[in-house]
């Protein structure tokens, strides 16, 4: 079984590697990260320079900045700064830290393994599941290391959680129930899409101590409990939760529920007891659960929402920070699932929102992702429902209950593809396990049917690599891009869209204006703010938001007027999707030798640099024209040329600029200059 583990294993980190080599060619050396990857990388180099992150960085959101760990979840930050510490120098820290991602991830194969086993007693279904979660491209896209995400730090705790759950009931109950709950928490902490598993697992209690007759276990009720407190005292302690009023949150405030009723329940069928001492009624109560007045299942339900309808009442932190994704949920309800053609019937959030990883999924890219696990897992629920009952019975109703509302979130947010592939794995060992106590026919047919469905996933895996990564980034410009502006512009405050700024705060060393994340409702206004200027605005508005903002430079993308992939523009999220020929953004794309207030400075064939003439600039620009005019006056040229210069730096149209720089020029063709008497 350990070899079996370590082959697992190992097959997981080989693929990752594998599909990440066939990235590289993308780039002329080495791949950068982007989005929210470059700002974690960007956060490790900030540990591995000072010994720890700042409290406002004001690279970001510039000028003012931002509470870095109340903004930015960063409880991984310094265990992966550590780890780099150890790995061999000669590595860069990029390749360092793709090295990390990617064995910490895979910690989670053989980890997924032991949890199967401990509910179904079967390696068999262990190495099953394992298998299944080491190759399938739904899980290998997004571990390879190309970007460093919180998410993938965030899942191998989670299902320790698990683990450790299902070692509670084979001993230590209470530690390692506590440590189930700690993980569960720290898991949280890591990557805050944890909330999603968390509301599974809350609604999932909330009816097994609603709606089943036999309440639950005195042990079971405080594992319950401890989870419950542990992710309490994780939304008081952490600064990312505390800001983003976790505790005011409907998975927290739904699993209070629940305990809460599975409380009250053990308490009235001990009152119940005491009232019906004869035996026969005291068990009809203990099947039933309830007592006067709950003699129904509304009484409990009320109970076990009257937290979240409270907190709801008082949760207004918790609403600005996620309600746009409830939002975006209304709007493709609303729908059908399809993005309109029309922006105009989406307000901002939806539209900016409704774009990769939070787009709806598509039977052609579900095929795609799981193209032969789906059908096997289809017929394994199958097998599964219709099974007696059996031990563990319960943990494999948490199970399929995870799968089945993981699959319905996958189907309006593909983000959740990662949860759909993890208790997808772990339904087809339960089913391997299922197998093997059947006639000795049933388990040959079923291994022989997940092994052709293993080599599927696999040919599917290892086909066409180089499809794999993030095709729609132009790596190679983006270097080029950023080695400019690190050795031309930092540390000048750049504004630039919300893709590319992250990747210029980490490589290029400038501050930036946009933050790549919508949690903030102050992040998603000035991005908004910034894209109606754009595209609606004038040139001069444009240069006066962009310096009220306290840019000095522009970054502009190429391809904002493309004919493809129209809704994903961000003409589309501002709801303008006319081209309007005097608008900033025509300007910069099409026609930039019209512009006055800017003065393109660099570009390739993707980006292109701009200089922001401030208002502030023209005066100085006068200033200087005017010690221009003095200097040349008095003979000194070379001060006189300096200051010509610095004033059609700022002011290219100066004409009085110019023309003393005519003059200089014209004197130095006539011999004057260094060595004579310019005086004469």
């Amino acid at each position: 079984m350990v070899l079996a583990l370590l082959a697992v294993f190992a097959a997981g980190l080989t693929l990752r590697r594998y599909v990440l080599d066939a990235q590289r060619p993308l780039a002329d050396g080495e791949l950068p990260f982007t989005l929210e990857g470059a700002i974690h990388f960007h956060r490790v180099q900030q540990v591995l320079a000072h010994g720890h992150l700042p409290v406002v960085d004001h690279g970001l959101e510039f000028p003012h900045g931002i509470r870095v760990r109340e903004t930015d979840t960063v409880t991984d930050t310094y265990l992966t700064a550590f780890l780099a510490k150890l790995l061999p120098a000669s590595l860069s820290l990029a390749e360092r830290l793709r090295w990390i991602e990617v064995f910490w991830f895979c910690l989670g194969i053989p980890l997924l393994a032991w949890w199967v086993r401990l509910g179904t007693r079967s390696w068999w279904g262990g190495i099953v599941a394992a298998a299944f979660y080491a190759v399938a491209l739904s899980n290998v896209i997004r571990s390879t290391g190309q970007e460093i995400s919180h998410e993938n730090f965030a899942l191998p705790v989670l299902i320790a959680s698990f683990v450790a759950t299902g070692l509670a009931t084979r001993r230590a109950f209470w530690l390692n129930s506590a440590l189930a709950a700690v993980l569960l928490a720290l898991a949280l902490m890591t990557w805050d899409l944890i909330q999603f598993y968390i509301f599974i697992w809350a609604l999932w209690l909330g009816a097994r101590v609603i709606f089943v007759r036999t309440p639950l276990a005195p042990r079971e009720q405080g594992a319950a409990w401890l989870q419950v407190l542990a992710l309490v005292a994780a939304g008081m302690w952490n600064p990312y939760l505390r800001a983003h009023g976790f505790l005011l949150s409907p998975p927290l405030l739904l699993a209070i529920g629940a305990v809460v009723v599975a409380g009250a329940r053990r308490i009235f069928q001990g009152l119940a007891a005491q009232d019906c001492p004869s035996r026969k009624t005291r068990l009809e109560n203990e099947n039933t659960g309830f007592s006067k007045p709950w003699k129904t299942c509304g009484g409990w339900l009320f109970l076990a929402l009257l937290p979240l309808a409270l907190g709801l009442l008082a949760a207004k932190t918790y609403g600005a920070a996620y309600g746009h994704f409830g939002e975006l949920l209304l709007a493709k309800l609303r729908f059908l699932n399809i993005k309109p053609d029309d922006p105009a019937l989406l307000t901002f959030n939806q539209r900016i929102l409704w774009v990769p990883a939070l787009h709806s999924a598509t039977w052609r890219l579900t095929f795609a992702l799981f193209p032969a696990i789906v059908t096997t897992s289809c017929v394994a629920l199958t097998c599964l429902a219709l099974r007696k009952n059996e031990d563990q019975a319960s943990n494999l109703s948490l199970v399929i209950t995870c799968l089945v509302v993981a699959c319905v979130g996958y189907w309006f947010f593909v983000r959740l593809h990662v949860f759909v592939i993890l208790f997808m794995a772990a339904v087809l060992g339960w089913w391997a396990a299922w197998s093997v106590r059947r006639a000795w026919w049933v388990g040959v047919v079923v291994a022989i049917f997940l092994l052709l469905t293993l080599a599927m996933e696999t040919a599917n895996t290892i086909q066409a690599p180089e499809q794999q990564g993030r095709l729609n980034v132009s790596y190679r410009e983006l270097t080029g891009l950023t080695d400019w502006l690190r050795k031309n512009v930092a540390p000048e405050p750049v504004l630039a869209n919300f893709g590319v700024s992250a990747s210029i705060l980490a490589y290029g060393d400038c501050p930036i204006l946009l933050h790549p994340k919508f949690e903030s409702p102050t992040i998603r206004e000035r991005v908004h703010a910034y894209g109606e200027v754009l595209f609606k605005g004038t040139e001069e508005q444009f240069r006066d938001w962009a310096e009220r903002a306290g840019a000095l430079y522009y970054v502009h993308a190429l391809g904002e007027y493309g004919t493809i992939g129209v809704n994903q523009q961000m003409r589309y999220m501002v709801n303008a999707l006319p081209p309007r020929t005097d608008a900033p953004a025509w300007l910069f794309e099409r026609a930039p030798k019209q512009l006055r207030l800017f003065t393109l400075v660099w570009g390739n064939a993707k980006y292109r640099v701009f200089r922001i003439h401030c208002r502030a600039d023209a005066q100085i620009a006068a200033d200087q024209v005017e010690t221009a005019d003095q200097a040349l006056q008095h003979g000194q040229l070379d001060r006189a040329e300096r200051c010509a210069l610095e004033a059609l730096a700022r002011a290219p149209e100066n004409l009085k600029a110019q023309r003393v720089l005519r003059h200089v020029l014209a004197l130095r063709d006539q011999g004057f200059g260094a060595g004579h008497d310019e005086k004469k």
